[in-house]
């Protein structure tokens, strides 16, 4: 049976996309992480689902559609950096988050699509939603919070001001594909169209 690997996530418009671009290109000259996220696959995770049958593919399609018209679109704002792991020698160096005006959006609308998502098959994780995108992996020594802080804001000093802000307007089924580089694949994207509404 094929299975396809599967989440739910915002993307990121172009003009956001091509600012944290130069961002992580200048940071990557003074922070030795192994691997930097290719610009293509930078977005916002809300639900991981992992290894999927394809034949439940059209039921998460529905899902997500059902949700996303019941959901308004959030302002996003890109802050600050940020570290999982060890302080010295973090797995992940992230990008944080903030929603302009709508608090706690990007939660009720995890929170929306979990039942829906259950009922058509899919195994949720069970860790509360961390808002962030991921811009590197495996740092080594020297990737420490006061390096990384001190990258960031060389990095955002010299590059152009383009906007590190953005309506989020749609919801977008990812495929990941492992061997493959970008890795992620845009399967359907779903708009927001409306106050969320309880479920």
């Amino acid at each position: 049976m094929e299975n396809f690997r599967l989440f739910i996530g915002l993307s990121l418009p172009h003009p956001v996309t091509g600012r944290l671009s130069s961002i992580m290109d200048r940071m990557a000259v003074e922070l030795p992480f192994r691997r930097w996220t290719h610009p293509a696959d930078l977005h916002v995770t809300l639900h991981f689902l992992g290894d999927i049958p394809v034949h439940l593919t059209d039921a998460i399609r529905d899902a997500v559609a059902q949700t996303a018209a019941d959901a308004p679109s959030i302002p996003l704002a890109l802050t600050g950096p940020g570290t999982f792991g060890p302080a010295g020698t973090p797995r992940v160096l992230w990008c944080g988050l903030s929603e302009q005006g709508t608090p706690g959006a990007m939660t009720r609308l995890h929170a929306a699509l979990a039942p829906r998502l259950a009922a058509a098959g899919c195994r949720l994780e069970e860790r509360p939603l961390r808002p962030h995108i991921t811009l590197a992996r495996q740092g080594g020594a020297g990737c420490g919070r006061e390096a990384v802080a001190a990258a960031w804001q060389a990095a955002i000093d010299a590059t152009e001001p383009n906007p590190l802000t953005w309506n989020a307007d749609h919801v977008t089924l990812f495929r990941s594909h492992l061997s493959r580089r970008p890795s992620y694949e845009r399967l359907h994207e779903f708009p927001l169209v409306g106050p969320l509404k309880e479920i």
